[in-house]
């Protein structure tokens, strides 16, 4: 009973013993900085842009009126793949990871926004591409020397790579929003100077194939009851782009530049002149297709959410008479929006508003196939032609940071908003997207006039919100940090490791054993019991006497030392590694009648070599060395497999 007894409480010992063992191991410092490490990089790799989109939701800064049902707008500028324009010198692997990195960062936010706010309608605000006005045609070349090896070809590649990131995301996506009955609209044909080039830098063929792709830069779009009127600028610009050699414009003088860049520009001026009238035929085709819509919906008993107030239920039934559609001031109820790649001109040092991350305005000059605004003249056409009474808004990119501004040089006021670059290659530490929200009830009554229709009073109909994206640099940083955080931790539990090892085994467990038993005395001239011990515990040089013999000690054997006494009751001649027993065997001194022993710096760690002893030392550094990689390698895979497999799922 007893032996039994004994027996269930050695298990119940070592099963404490081995729970405990399992809970330090699991508490261990490896463990420790893998959780530190997967916490860090999902916040890194898909928390930070969660929060950054959720921020940004409509529901989060909207104030329509709660039965309203708005239509969710997203403008999205500047890009700009990054391709070898981007940074030229730039080596090999550093460049294939930019690229690499910046596609991920564009998926990612792209994605999310998409998730996140499932918009009706997305634009593009030019720029799609970093070098696409430098990748030749068929027909054309690139201007630049060190980049005419790159053709169609590359810029067919760089075409897809922008579907996988942007269209292939877009089309996947096949949720109708309620705001619009039509389906969800993607328009990416306003072009920038990065894909066009600038004025009279544009080459024909280059901007024919990107409006073969993207479509006529110039064009008109009823969005939500909206004009949204966009303008190639970047082409238009060639009408009054300043000559570098003579300092004068093209516009209005005759010269010779502006006939020679008519092709560039004519279209676009033409559409301008045209503009009005192409927008009153949109608003009033919009206007029929709403009341078709609304007339089908009484039929069928539905109810679409373009005119909230609607009493009258007696006509549902009634035809529409498309005689009583009296063509009048029907785009009035339509406010118009003016979409540009380069920003309107401003005075200089024009203040663009606390949401602005680099300095306080856009600066107000040009150069290589750049400018940062368009001139007054090119500003003032555009802005007359379609008519500064309509126009509620304006937004651009290019700049690649925020602006907002009011333009009062025109007649009444109108308001600017410069988009953030998307991208966070760009100059920008916090990359970002304008969301913009439009509300604009129409009474779309089936017996209702396009008069009666645009009746109504003059109010708001467009809200707007910057949506900012995570800072991809102060990510890295952060990686940055965590990763010398984790050196650190583990050089010091090393340190601390080989401490605890080091004073164990000094105070604890010498080299050599010791001994102090009595030791047998020869008659041929060995150590008596007496030399022996006070050679193992004398610190200072002394004379120890054995006989007739002599020991002179002419140093202080060093405290980690064997001492003579580890060899036990061995006697010397069976000693054959020892150097005492050739200092006892030939070393006499005449006058003295004694042998004399000197103990030497060589000699002092009793038989073992200077080299064995340097030996020793690197395989203690070495042992050092192994235990800190294999540390980090215990870290270092879990944690990188995690990494990989977060950014492989985009």
């Amino acid at each position: 009973m007893r032996h039994s007894a004994e027996s269930v409480a050695i298990k119940y010992l070592k099963s404490q013993k081995t729970g405990a063992g399992t809970l330090r191991r699991l508490l261990s410092v490896s463990n420790a900085l893998i959780f530190v490490w997967l916490c860090v990089i999902w916040w890194g790799e898909r928390l930070v842009f969660y929060n950054s989109l959720a921020a940004c939701k409509w529901e989060q800064w909207e104030q329509w009126p709660s039965d309203a049902v708005p239509h969710h707008v997203v403008l999205i500028a500047d890009p700009q793949l990054v391709d070898p324009h981007t940074y030229p010198g730039r080596p090999w692997p550093l460049s294939s990871l930019t690229i690499y990195y910046t596609d991920l960062y564009l998926r990612r936010s792209y994605a999310n926004l998409q998730q996140f706010l499932q918009p009706d309608t997305l634009f593009f605000l030019g720029d799609l591409f970093d070098g696409g006005r430098e990748w030749g045609t068929w027909h054309s070349s690139s201007p630049d020397q060190q980049l005419k090896r790159y053709g169609h070809t590359y810029w067919m590649k760089e075409y897809t790579r922008f579907q996988r990131i942007f269209i292939d995301g877009w089309l996947s996506d096949g949720l109708k929003p309620s705001a619009e009955p039509r389906g969800r609209k993607i328009i990416a044909s306003l072009p920038g100077n990065h894909d066009l080039g600038f004025a009279s830098g544009i080459q024909g063929p280059v901007k024919e194939r990107f409006e073969a792709y993207f479509g006529n830069g110039n064009r008109i779009d009823i969005i939500g009851n909206h004009s949204f009127i966009s303008v190639d600028t970047v082409s238009l610009s060639a009408m009054d782009q300043v000559d570098p050699n003579t300092g004068s414009s093209g516009a209005g003088d005759g010269s010779s530049s502006l006939a020679a860049n008519r092709d560039i520009w004519a279209s676009t001026e033409e559409f301008l002149s045209g503009a009005r009238a192409e927008r009153s035929r949109a608003v009033r085709r919009e206007l029929r297709n709403l009341a078709g819509l609304r007339e089908q919906s009484y039929r069928e008993g539905g109810l679409i959410g373009f005119a909230p107030n609607i009493t009258d239920l007696s006509q549902a039934n009634k035809p529409l008479n498309m005689a009583d559609l009296v063509i009048g001031n029907a785009e009035k109820s339509f406010p118009s929006i003016l979409l540009t790649h380069v920003p309107l001109y401003r005075a200089p040092g024009t203040d663009c508003g606390p949401q602005r991350e680099r300095g306080r305005a856009i600066l107000v000059q040009g150069g290589y196939q750049y400018q940062n605004v368009l001139t007054q003249l090119i500003s003032k056409d555009i802005i007359s032609k379609l008519g500064v009474e309509d126009i509620t808004q304006i937004y651009s990119g290019d700049d690649h940071d925020y602006c907002e501004i009011e333009h009062g040089e025109f007649t009444g006021r109108i308001k600017e908003i410069t988009v953030k670059s998307i991208s966070w290659a760009m100059g920008v530490r916090k990359p970002g997207f304008l969301a913009v929200s439009l509300y604009n009830p129409v009474d779309v009554h089936p017996t209702a006039t396009v008069d009666e229709m645009a009746s109504g009073v003059e109010r708001d109909t467009v809200q707007n919100q910057l949506c900012l994206l995570p800072d991809q640099l102060a990510i890295f940083i952060r990686y940055a940090a965590m990763l010398g955080l984790t050196l650190l931790v583990l050089a010091i539990r090393i340190i601390m490791l080989q401490g605890s090892t080091s004073h164990h085994g000094e105070s604890e467990k010498p080299l050599l054993p010791m001994s102090t038993e009595k030791l047998p005395s020869y008659d041929d001239g060995t150590l008596s019991r007496h030399a022996v011990a006070s050679t193992s515990s004398s610190s200072s040089p002394e004379h120890i006497i054995s006989g007739g013999g002599t020991i002179s000690a002419h140093r202080t054997p060093r405290a980690g030392s064997p001492r003579l006494g580890g060899y036990g009751n061995l006697p010397l001649a069976s000693r054959s590694s020892s150097p005492l027993k050739a200092k006892l065997a030939g070393a006499f001194d005449p006058a003295r009648g004694t042998n004399v022993i000197s103990v030497h710096d060589e000699d002092e760690d009793w038989g073992m070599p200077r080299s064995k002893r340097r030996t020793v030392g690197q395989q203690r550094r070495r042992g050092i060395i192994v235990e800190f990689g294999h540390g980090l390698a215990r870290v270092a895979l879990p944690v990188f497999v995690f990494y990989i497999w977060l950014i492989r799922k985009g």
